[in-house]
């Protein structure tokens, strides 16, 4: 299964495809590259035997990208749908329902450590420790 929020792309000025929702994609991308939505995914334990049409954690990353591009609600995940090039496959919003109501409070304490360690990889990236002077 895919765990990756978005697709590949080139984005260039004056080309045939014009697409919405581009500066989703980038956080998108920057998400996916810090391996976010594969970390909040070791944290979702399986509810049935049969494996979930779409990744859980790339659910969760996808709705952190509407609530980035102002969505207010789990219906709004169809702006991310209508752009498959560049989302690629997007979980319906009865399927996003789910994945909020499947999580129980220690879950989301393992999402919140998920979240921490994912967060200390950007801190060590930018190296916030060194002096800029």
């Amino acid at each position: 299964m895919n765990s990756t929020s978005t697709n590949r792309v080139s984005v260039a000025p004056g080309g045939k495809g014009v697409v919405a929702h581009v500066g989703l994609h980038a956080l998108g991308s920057l998400a996916d590259s810090l391996g976010l939505g594969s970390a909040l995914t070791s944290c979702i334990k399986p509810t049935s035997q049969r494996a979930p049409r779409h990744d859980r954690g790339k659910v969760l990353v996808q709705m952190a990208l509407v609530l980035a591009g102002g969505g207010e609600s789990c219906a709004d995940v169809e702006h991310l749908r209508a752009q498959s090039e560049l989302f690629g496959a997007v979980a319906s919003d009865s399927t996003v329902y789910r994945t909020f109501h499947e999580s129980d409070s220690a879950q989301r304490k393992h999402f919140a450590r998920a979240l921490a360690e994912v967060r200390q990889k950007v801190w060590e990236k930018l190296d916030v420790t060194s002096d800029p002077a």
